[in-house]
């Protein structure tokens, strides 16, 4: 059955992207995991690159985009917060999906979900529909882990050993645990005990969407709501293990000049689902081979992630990428 389930990705609103390699990766990965469907909302026109790639999955009907502009929303999305553009494209897509999609998906642009092994999101999807039939439970939350390792700025050797990597897999060293108070909330003395959950953990989360009974309501960022007695009752906690986020960010670490003291361990994604992406953007597509390869040799498009400007690290996080 939960190979049947169907899941639609409520991608939060997206600007400023400009090179469509991530982009191609991260909706043929999500598709690899079992995503049927991606929900896209645009803040900006992002760049032609971006445009012609987004049209290449328009037209597969995989994905269904959404002009959130400014202009658009009556300032709505682009004035005072960007959370208002998040959370009324959060509330859209699931109004969208329900009765439609058996389970919503939310999360951003620089957040891939990593399952367990080769099962990808089908453990988690079981799991959550355990609790629903056991509990009630409508929705499900799972941590979110830094992939600090996007901010090792590559010498020319390692550059060299990356070339033919997908950025997925230039990407595979995370943290070894949370920081607190950036992705976690200390609970006792030395930090000994804490809390992920919620904003505290940057969690994020997906709602069941096939259960009609299950009124509609507006729904916030890291939780269905900010309401956290309820969502004690009416959300789920998926281990790691099962699902969790790995978040290409961590600006954060390097406001707090902690890129050079944290502990970083090897976690690549399955080499299942890195082998499926490679194999229909090389084999099975023309059309993304082509952008894909254009991109790789565009000078104004850099080998690593648009948004992160890389910086020198000590040599014990350049020795685990050559290893």
């Amino acid at each position: 059955r939960d190979k049947d389930r169907k899941v639609v990705h409520c991608l939060n609103p997206m600007y400023g992207i400009k090179d469509p390699k991530w982009l191609i990766e991260y909706l043929e990965y999500h598709i690899a995991i079992g995503v049927d469907h991606f929900h896209i909302y645009n803040v900006d026109m992002h760049s032609p690159e971006v445009q012609k790639v987004l049209e290449i999955y328009r037209k597969w009907n995989l994905i269904t985009r959404h002009d959130w502009s400014g202009k658009a929303s009556g300032q709505y999305t682009t004035r005072v917060t960007y959370e208002h553009a998040k959370w009324a494209a959060q509330t859209d897509c699931a109004l969208r999906s329900r009765g439609v999609y058996d389970y919503a998906l939310f999360s951003d642009i620089d957040e891939v979900a990593m399952g367990r092994g080769d099962e990808g999101l089908a453990p988690a999807l079981e799991m959550c529909e355990q609790a629903h039939t056991d509990r009630g439970v409508i929705g499900c939350s799972f941590n979110s882990n830094t992939v600090s390792s996007v901010f090792t700025k590559l010498t020319e050797d390692e550059e060299m050993k990356m070339k033919d990597k997908l950025l997925l897999e230039r990407y595979s060293h995370v943290e070894v645990k949370p920081v607190c108070p950036s992705n976690c909330r200390c609970l006792g003395k030395n930090c000994k005990e804490m809390t992920r959950k919620y904003h505290y953990g940057r969690q994020k989360y997906m709602v069941n969407m096939h259960d009609i009974t299950i009124p509609p309501r507006p729904l916030w960022t890291h939780a269905i709501s900010r309401d956290y007695d309820e969502m004690d009752r009416i959300m789920e906690q998926i281990p790691d293990d099962v699902l969790h986020i790995r978040h290409y960010q961590g600006h954060w670490l390097k406001n707090r000049n902690l890129l050079d003291k944290m502990e970083e361990k090897y976690a690549p994604l399955p080499k299942h689902f890195t082998d499926s992406i490679r194999k229909t953007i090389f084999k099975e597509s023309p059309l993304l081979q082509q952008s894909y390869a254009q991109a790789k040799e565009d000078p104004r498009f850099s080998s690593g992630l648009g948004w992160i400007t890389p910086v020198e690290r000590p040599a014990k996080y350049h020795n685990i990428i050559l290893a």
